[in-house]
């Protein structure tokens, strides 16, 4: 096997010196009929070897003139009409090129396998029409080399070989072929030819067919010439192997096997016509007007078919192409996960994927046909008109958030009971045909129904801990207040002691219940996108409130009874002059106990230091709290200003609270339009900074509103100097609340300095003020949100 490998080295170099001579782009040949295939590259070798072996020890015949008009008149006629029309064929192709070039289509005809195949035939078609064109000029204007028919005058025949001629078969002939036996790219991008061997067998069984007529020797010239038909018919073997694997590949298969057997058939029509004049059967004339006529049917005509066949081929492959990608992008918009609608340009309903049908119940056979306005509530569909009329104009739409509701259409009235209500945030594009004409809306929707839901839930939670916080606080003000007034009143001391653990208890309960107060209400304001928690503008001077909470955090005490300041802790307060800012004076308060507090519960040995600075364009100021602490884990650094949330959520954890502290402090910062940040590690401590403007944000103008949103002041009546005057000494003070527990507490408290008249609802309040005949209240106290 090795001394065959060996063998095969020469044979192997001469075939790589002829492929780089005429490249044919041949990778990944078909090879239908590999024995013949190899048989024309045997024959290939063998017709080189006798072509050199003939002009290195055999003379030629004699040059001559060129048939002049003497000779046949008709003759340069023949030679102008193929040198012109292979002019014409030059100069089309040459056209396509430039204007590929030119229009910026080079990149996408290189980058598509398809297109590549038609660049490649379009350069291969420009070479033969310029050999053409070229060589017809030269013989039409006499620049050419003529040679004696020396086999023809000794069997006594006439023969006139023209030269220029067969270089251009040498160099066309295989071009030709090799178009006609061109394939679909390989998968590698690399190009592919089912009849190489042949092709190129062609081109060099001409060379050898040009000395067997010019060479001056009886047996060299009838070996040439006899080589050349066996070449021929081995070539032809390859090449009908090929017509026949053609017809399979449909009507452009069958075309072009047609035109391949054309072109190996008149190849040896020209084998028989190059035969005829050695025994003088026709003239020398005849068969060069033959060679006219024939080279622009073989090479042109056949060239100009075979590039319109591959154009229809190429079009009917884009078509298809497009019909594909049609096919998958109806797929992909029918399955995908978003809702997609398309409505034509009357607005009915035209495409409802399977995402919509699941959402709002509707099958799209049912939908077909709505018009989409019946599909949306009424009181949106002039927003949903005026999205389409701007998508048509191709202007800037936005997107609308829209409930589909499907219960508007009295032709799905029998489906009223599936149907469902879907909210989606709709974006709309134009719709075009496959003519580039506007046919209708496409509308792209994200699926906000469970968020809707969600928010839904989230108000409702929302409003849920409100009223309950506000339920539970004004009983715990009724405990906190009647436990306070017996406190001080009992005279035992167990008893008194025990009254003020309640009353401890009570308290925390009560701070517990206004954090969750006050989260709701931050969290309503949020979902609203008001300000529903009124800022006061105070005039502030953070020195004196942090001076405030540090010596009620150093009294404070915790669940247990204990110092929240825990022993050998100390609680150090270097807040320095700062410029008085506009804020919430209570809201700052509520800040700063957070803070402090919270750092008072994680820190069980050091300090605990607070420490001021004012920024030097005088806007802001900043205040931290820097503690010896346990430290945070930097994964809940974020987390711990979530409300609810704490760094230890488990149910081992051992400080008291639920997570609204940092929560609310970060809210009411913000509000003010600070901000708050941590900077914290482990068993070293941790350090919150809260950084606060100088003049507070205008959050919808809250301050100059607050005055109005509040409850309205009820005027006085203009009777009211006409009521009886009150001859008590003691105050008025009208009570509304419909908890006696508050009622009993706040006469308690008030009836030694004041009179107390009680109203247990607003329709016993607004009685009692429209008699004329009671006297007018100095105070009212009113519970808002009684029934």
């Amino acid at each position: 096997m090795a001394e065959d490998a060996e063998a095969y080295k020469p044979l192997d170099s001469v075939l790589a010196l002829m492929w780089s001579i005429i490249p044919q782009h041949c990778s990944g040949d078909l090879a239908l009929t590999p024995m013949t295939s190899k048989l024309c590259n045997w024959c290939s070798v063998v017709c080189v070897v006798m072509a050199i072996w003939v002009h290195c020890f055999y003379k030629y015949a004699d040059t001559r003139p060129t048939v002049g008009p003497d000779e046949d008149p008709t003759m340069d006629i023949f030679l102008m009409y193929a040198a012109v029309l292979s002019l014409a064929g030059f100069v089309f192709e040459t056209c396509f090129a430039l204007n590929i070039k030119l229009l910026g289509y080079q990149p996408t005809y290189e980058s598509d396998l398809m297109l590549r195949r038609r660049l490649r035939m379009n350069r291969k078609i420009m070479f033969v029409f310029l050999m053409l064109t070229t060589m017809y000029h030269l013989m039409t204007l006499d620049y050419q080399y003529v040679h004696k028919g020396w086999l023809a005058k000794y069997h006594g025949g006439h023969q006139i070989v023209y030269s220029f001629r067969y270089i251009e078969w040498v160099c066309c002939a295989p071009i030709v072929l090799s178009i006609s036996g061109q394939l679909d790219h390989a998968e590698d991008g690399g190009a592919r030819n089912g009849i190489v061997p042949s092709s190129m067998l062609t081109g060099i069984y001409c060379i050898i067919s040009w000395q067997g007529l010019v060479v001056e020797d009886f047996w060299a010239g009838w070996i040439l010439i006899t080589m050349a038909f066996i070449s021929y018919f081995v070539a032809s073997v390859e090449q009908l192997a090929f017509v026949w694997y053609l017809k399979d590949q449909g009507r452009e298969g069958v075309l072009r096997a047609c035109l391949l057997f054309y072109l190996v058939v008149m190849i040896g029509i020209y084998g028989v016509v190059y035969l005829l004049p050695i025994p003088g059967w026709i003239s020398a004339t005849s068969e060069n007007k033959f060679y006219c006529v024939g080279d622009i049917s073989f090479k042109f005509g056949t060239s100009l078919m075979i590039m319109a066949t591959n154009d229809l081929k190429n079009s009917h492959d884009l078509k298809k192409r497009s019909e594909v990608l049609e096919d998958d992008f109806n797929y992909l918009i029918d399955n995908a996960s978003v809702p997609v609608i398309g409505v034509d340009r009357d607005g009915h309903v035209d495409l409802w994927n399977k995402k919509v049908a699941e959402l709002t119940g509707l099958p799209l056979e049912r939908a077909s046909g709505l018009c989409i306005q019946d599909l949306v509530p009424a009181s949106r569909r002039k927003e949903l008109e005026n999205l389409v009329q701007k998508t048509l104009a191709d202007e800037d739409a936005g997107t609308l958030e829209i409930s589909v509701t499907c219960d508007g259409s009295e032709e799905i009235a029998d489906l009223q009971h599936k149907l469902k209500s879907a909210r989606l945030v709709l974006s709309a594009a134009r719709r075009s045909n496959k003519l580039g004409r506007l046919i209708g809306v496409t509308f792209i929707g994200c699926d906000l129904t469970e968020i809707a839901a969600y928010r839904e839930a989230e108000t409702r939670k929302t409003r849920f801990l409100g009223v309950v916080s506000h339920e539970l606080r004004s009983p715990l003000h009724g405990i906190i207040g009647l436990v306070t007034t017996l406190a001080d009143a009992e005279q035992d001391k167990m008893r008194a002691k025990r009254l003020n653990m309640i009353l401890n208890c009570a308290n925390r309960l009560l701070d517990l219940v206004v954090n969750i107060m006050e989260m709701a209400s931050l969290q309503t304001q949020r979902q609203g996108g008001r300000t529903k928690m009124i800022l006061h503008r105070d005039p502030v001077e953070l020195p004196k409130i942090i001076e405030e909470v540090v010596t009620l955090v150093k009294s404070s005490v915790d669940k247990r009874g204990k110092a929240l300041v825990h022993p050998g802790i100390e609680l150090i307060n270097n807040v320095s002059t700062m410029p008085i800012i506009e804020a919430d004076a209570h809201k700052c308060t509520q800040v700063f106990f957070n803070l402090i507090t919270n750092a008072c519960k994680f820190t069980h040995s050091g300090s605990i230091t607070i420490c001021s600075n004012a920024s030097s364009d005088g806007e802001s100021v900043e205040v931290s709290v820097a503690d010896t602490g346990t430290g945070i884990q930097a994964e809940a650094l974020e987390r711990i200003f979530q409300a609810f949330e704490q760094e230890d959520s488990s149910e081992a954890r051992c400080q008291e609270g639920i997570g609204l502290g940092l929560s609310i402090a970060k809210e009411v910062v913000e509000m003010h339009g600070g901000n708050i940040s941590v900077q914290s590690e482990v068993g070293v401590g941790s350090t919150f900074t809260v950084r606060l403007p100088v003049t507070m944000i205008d959050l919808a103008k809250q301050a100059d509103k607050s005055s109005l949103s509040g409850p309205a002041m009820m005027p006085r009546s203009k009777t009211v100097d006409s009521r009886t005057s009150r001859q008590a000494e003691k105050p008025l003070i009208l009570s509304v609340d419909d908890d006696e527990c508050n009622q009993t507490l706040i006469r308690d408290l008030l009836q030694g300095d004041f009179d107390i008249y009680k109203a247990m609802d607003g329709h016993e309040a607004l009685s009692y003020m429209g008699d004329s005949d009671n006297p007018v209240p100095e105070i009212i106290l009113l519970d808002v949100m009684m029934p």
